[in-house]
């Protein structure tokens, strides 16, 4: 019994500090939002004495005349349209895998597994390439165009519609439904989970990408928060570091928004059938 109890105190020690080790980069950006550059240097892990916050997130959102804002409308806009696109496009693979023998079905779904090990960044120089060619560099569209191929999403969707069984499909067929009629009011039902889960994923690949846009936007009112935040200087070219962790609280909010907001719906299922 009393092995037991401490090995129950052991593990409960160690959950304690991995979450502690965790947390502490969130809480040290807290803080860090509350001091100025001399307090910054000083490696205090308490809040600055007196408070700069009122004064830093001002001066974020004043900087370069909002500036700011225009970032943050700008990943938005990258994030969602792109996120919800690519999933879309998952979804409807995933249906096709689900309800269709075609010739080549399982060398296919071979290569969609094979091409999501491929890193994003290894795409990027044809992307750019591409783009040149096509005169689409400095557009938002450059950015978002690529994450409607979303190659993980199309695996993770075939999972899901897998566990929707076959007698579903078989009842809406007899009643007369067309693939249309399936896959929205039949099918979609049941996967919404997966395609949540999957949208969040694609949305904080998105939130947070920053090679792509650093290599097709070249205007700074096009820019996502994740690469605007790095161009904050003051008039010299310096980096102005309280300005920059500021910002960059504002920056992660909105995905602690969303994982608070939609985490019920977070249920990943990676398994075939």
């Amino acid at each position: 019994m009393k092995l037991k109890k401490r090995s129950y105190v052991t593990i409960t020690i160690v959950l304690v500090l991995l979450a502690a080790f965790f947390i502490f980069p969130f809480y040290w950006l807290t803080i860090g939002t509350t001091k100025n550059v001399s307090q910054l240097f000083q490696k205090s892990l308490l809040p600055g004495r007196p408070s700069h916050l009122q004064s830093n997130v001002s001066g974020v959102f004043s900087y370069q005349n909002g500036v700011f804002l225009s970032w943050m409308a700008n990943s938005f806009l990258y994030a969602t349209v792109g996120a919800f696109g690519g999933v879309f496009i998952a979804s409807l693979a995933g249906y096709a895998f689900r309800r269709y023998d075609f010739i080549g079905k399982r060398f296919l779904f071979v290569l969609v597994i094979a091409f999501a090990m491929v890193p994003g960044f290894a795409t990027t120089l044809p992307l750019f390439m591409m783009y040149r060619d096509l005169n689409l560099i400095d557009t938002r569209l450059a950015v978002i165009l690529p994450s409607f191929v979303n190659i993980f999403g199309v695996y993770m969707m075939v999972s899901y519609w897998n566990q929707v069984e076959d007698e579903v499909f078989e009842a809406a067929t007899i009643d007369g439904a067309n693939d249309l009629t399936i896959f929205w009011k039949i099918g979609m039902p049941n996967v919404i989970p997966g395609f949540i889960t999957l949208f969040l994923l694609a949305f904080v690949s998105m939130w947070n990408n920053f090679f792509l846009p650093l290599v097709v936007i070249n205007s700074r009112a096009r820019m996502p928060l994740i690469l605007g935040i790095t161009t904050i200087t003051d008039p010299q070219g310096f980096p102005v570091y309280n300005l920059t962790l500021t910002a960059s609280f504002f920056t992660i909010l909105p995905l602690l928004i969303m994982f608070v907001s939609l985490q019920r719906y977070f249920k990943p299922q990676m398994y075939m059938r």
